[in-house]
């Protein structure tokens, strides 16, 4: 078993880093997820909202967002903490076949409340990027 650079073991092949290259930045960016041909996929505490891109580099930017009017900014911040690293763990479950698929993707996670836990958080994270890989194979399919 060797070491890495940041000491941890090799043992996994997963890249499990979320930088800043990787979060979804920039007004028009986020303009585009609202617009009327971007698909919406809901669940109890997380909805997510996403737009492919044909494009030949294949990359996969997510933003994260909590509305003002629930709560106060480190309300807002907590949730948006949470839904970071659940998305930062899990990601590999949408990113895999992104990068297979030579997909650019672009989405962004919308909270529904501040009243969640991390393991809520992740549970409904899941549940999405499953659910979005699914829709995206089915779409890919025809």
């Amino acid at each position: 078993m060797t070491k890495g650079l940041n000491n941890s073991s090799d043992t996994s092949q997963k890249d499990f880093s979320l930088p800043r290259a990787k979060i979804l930045r920039g007004r028009k960016n986020f303009q585009r997820l609202f617009e009327s041909d971007v698909t919406t996929l809901r669940n109890t505490c997380i909805n997510f909202r996403f737009r492919t891109y044909s494009e030949a580099e294949s990359e996969c930017l997510m933003g994260f967002i909590v509305k003002k009017k629930l709560g106060n900014a480190v309300k807002r911040n907590r949730v948006k903490r949470l839904m970071k690293e659940a998305y930062r763990l899990n990601q590999h479950l949408l990113t895999d076949f992104v990068h297979s698929h030579n997909l650019c993707l672009h989405g962004a996670f919308l909270a529904n409340t501040i009243e969640m836990t991390f393991d809520e958080a992740e549970q409904n994270i899941k549940k999405l990027l499953s659910d979005v890989r699914d829709h995206l194979l089915s779409t890919t399919d025809n």
